[in-house]
């Protein structure tokens, strides 16, 4: 996986530029009908989802499809699910906090970068993941593989939901089950046929607070990356800092 780093801003988005640019010369490789993904953490945590980060065994699929049939049974008290595919319940379990083999990205590189900083933690080192369009990656057919155990690769996601968080944040998801070869999950990048459709930019920790204030100005905080009151709040709360 290529890495680069950067200090600002500016540079963060000079370089998102010059990344596009470089895969779609390489005319081989790039899919010209995707757009590339970011997603923003605090650390340098391998690329996973919620439910083989503690346990990467194909084993822990049981688990999701234990909740999944309980949210089945107790989530139609909050919300109408019946009309619901497979994908559908896992997206919105994955919205709500539920541990699944889902993964969130962004096609917004701001967006990306606000997630990878707003955390007030001295002890985090930000960095933002590029996954750009390439021959070893396709957008999920939700017809042809209505059934999570069909599913044997890593595929690309959009989120139907009609929410205003995602829709603010531009929500896609990454679709991930265990490698045929290992017997378990690997993380997304660590995979040689994925490797060279990855970067990851390492932001540096002394510049977080100023590219929070500069994507401020942009229009992306708080109250725009969570449009209810809770990001008002939030934001609120981050402007007065400064006070």
């Amino acid at each position: 996986m290529r890495t680069e780093a950067i200090n600002t801003l500016t540079e963060y988005l000079k370089l998102v530029s010059e990344v596009r640019l470089e895969h779609k010369d390489r005319d081989n490789q790039v899919k010209q009908d995707s757009e590339p993904l970011y997603r923003g953490q605090s650390q340098d945590f391998p690329l996973l989802p919620k439910i083989a980060r503690n346990n990467k065994s194909s084993q822990v699929l049981e688990k999701e499809s234990f909740m999944l049939t309980e949210l089945k049974i107790r989530g139609h008290r909050h919300k109408d699910i019946s009309q619901l595919d497979v994908w559908g319940l896992l997206t919105l379990a994955q919205h709500y906090g539920l541990a699944t083999r889902l993964l969130d990205w962004t096609s917004n590189p701001l967006v990306a970068i606000w997630f990878a900083c707003y955390e007030n933690n001295p002890q985090n080192k930000p960095h933002v993941y590029i996954l750009l369009p390439h021959w070893g990656i396709d957008h999920l057919d939700r017809e042809s593989i209505r059934n999570t155990k069909d599913h044997i690769q890593i595929s690309i996601l959009r989120t139907r939901l009609e929410d205003s968080r995602v829709i603010a944040q531009d929500g896609w998801l990454t679709v991930h089950s265990p490698s045929r070869k290992h017997g378990k999950f690997i993380p997304l990048g660590e995979q040689e046929h994925h490797a060279e459709g990855m970067v990851k930019v390492k932001v540096n920790p002394e510049s977080r607070k100023e590219i929070l204030k500069d994507l401020d100005t942009l229009g992306i905080s708080y109250q725009t990356i969570f449009p209810d009151m809770e990001g008002l709040c939030k934001y609120i709360n981050w402007k007065a800092e400064e006070i």
